[in-house]
């Protein structure tokens, strides 16, 4: 049997949970929250397996804190993308995130695989954290933007090749080449070739 412990802000959505969860054949509740303020007095007496939480702003990352290093998992309702970060920057290792209108058999079934030790989410909220995970390329001044041939040099510097070898692909001298790879290290602001490549990458003129 799945020990729940619900925390909801309304009295109201704790009797819906309640009543949702009495209606799971493997679930039962064995308290009740108004808030996280309750947690650390709540959960040595009621050992829950899942802490269901419908959230209010603010109130994921505290549950969060209080549950970790505890083998407890925790359901979240709330489609707000402060509430998931917690949740995946976190260090639980079982979790669901799900949204404020979910279905009854979806919560249930999150409760289910949360208490199983798995991480759930509702699929249209996976997007939500994997925007916020993707690294957001620098974007250069215009007056440090590259040119055209830049680029192209930057690109080759990218491939480990020498000036000699820059000039060669490129059909220009090893002089011009020599010119455009310092013109790029000045206009990136950066002390090596690496830098600079490195630089190039976040700014998506490099493609590796």
């Amino acid at each position: 049997m799945i020990r729940v412990l619900l925390i909801a802000p309304y009295a109201s959505v704790r009797a819906g949970l309640h009543s949702l969860l009495a209606d799971a054949a493997d679930c039962t509740v064995v308290g009740q929250a108004s808030g996280s303020g309750d947690l650390a007095r709540l959960l040595p007496d009621l050992r829950p397996d899942v802490v269901l939480l419908d959230a209010s702003p603010g109130e994921v990352g505290p549950v969060v804190e209080a549950l970790r290093g505890l083998d407890i998992g925790l359901a979240v309702l709330d489609e707000r993308l402060e509430d998931g970060l917690p949740l995946a920057q976190g260090s639980l290792t079982a979790w669901a995130w799900l949204r404020k209108d979910a279905e009854a058999a979806e919560i249930a079934g999150a409760v289910g695989a949360v208490a199983a030790g798995l991480v759930v989410m509702d699929a249209g909220l996976v997007p939500l954290l994997a925007n916020a995970a993707s690294p957001v390329r620098e974007t250069a001044p215009p007056d440090e933007a590259l040119t055209t041939r830049e680029r192209e040099v930057l690109q080759l510097m990218a491939q480990g090749l020498p000036n000699k070898q820059i000039a060669a692909r490129l059909g220009i001298s090893l002089h011009t080449a020599k010119f455009h790879v310092a013109a790029i290290l000045a206009k990136l602001g950066a002390t090596s070739r690496t830098e600079a490549v490195t630089l190039g990458v976040r700014r998506g003129w490099v493609l590796l």
